[in-house]
């Protein structure tokens, strides 16, 4: 049977106008997802971004902690050893602990972050273990100087002075020499151990705080110049 004329253009007319449909929602739906990836792109890299950029803010945290905490070692080493200076150049040779004076307004604490040690784990872990502990050795030493400056205050408390300058002249019972005895020792060990903390953890600290800059700027591109005052020299850490 041969078909109806009318009816086959009305069957092609439907086709074409399904074909088209299908091209043209393939298209919009090409378009749509290139759309799509370029914002997920563009979110993915703003991401990126923001995550560098927090860090490295957790690095520089870090980093200032560890110049603080090298700083603070060094200094309170040469407030310790001026006094020994200061009393060579009066020709005293008292104690240790008559010639140390209490650092009035010592160092404050270092307390590293949870996140900056875990960011410094992620990217160097020889170096985390290294540092993880210094913040506390370094709380140590400071809780040390406190209680040498306590104790002194209070040995001193007990007894008048004469002075002569700068030095001071107490004279003693056979009683207060007996008091006063182990207290003399503990204050002079105090300070041994003190000198000796400022000086050894002084330069582990300045050898650490060195590596931890190489290790920021290797894996995070943070740059800081980094300066070593001495009493003889200026060593530049570049």
């Amino acid at each position: 049977m041969a078909a109806d004329p009318g009816t086959t253009a009305t069957w092609w007319t439907l086709l074409t106008a399904f074909g088209g449909s299908i091209v043209g929602a393939t298209v919009s739906a090409v378009v749509s997802f290139s759309i799509q990836k370029r914002n997920l792109d563009a979110a993915k890299r703003q991401r990126d971004e923001d995550k560098l950029e927090l860090r490295k803010a957790r690095g520089y945290s870090l980093l200032f902690k560890m110049i603080k905490l090298s700083s603070s070692l060094e200094n309170l080493g040469k407030a310790i050893q001026s006094c020994f200076d200061q009393a060579e150049q009066h020709r005293f040779e008292g104690a240790p602990w008559q010639i140390v004076q209490p650092i009035v307004g010592g160092p404050d604490e270092v307390h590293f972050a949870p996140e900056e040690m875990a960011l410094l784990l992620s990217i160097d872990d020889k170096l985390f273990n290294e540092i993880a502990a210094l913040d506390e050795l370094h709380n140590s030493t400071v809780a040390l100087s406190n209680l040498y400056g306590q104790m002194r205050t209070k040995v001193l408390e007990r007894f008048g002075a004469v002075m002569s300058g700068p030095i001071g002249a107490i004279g003693l019972t056979q009683e207060e020499v007996n008091w006063l005895s182990p207290r003399a020792a503990e204050l002079n060990s105090l300070i041994e151990a003190l000198k000796q903390r400022c000086d050894v953890d002084g330069a582990h600290a300045w050898s650490m705080l060195l590596k931890l800059r190489d290790s920021l700027e290797m894996n995070l591109g943070i740059k800081h110049r980094l300066i070593h005052r001495s009493e003889d020299q200026s060593q530049a850490a570049n």
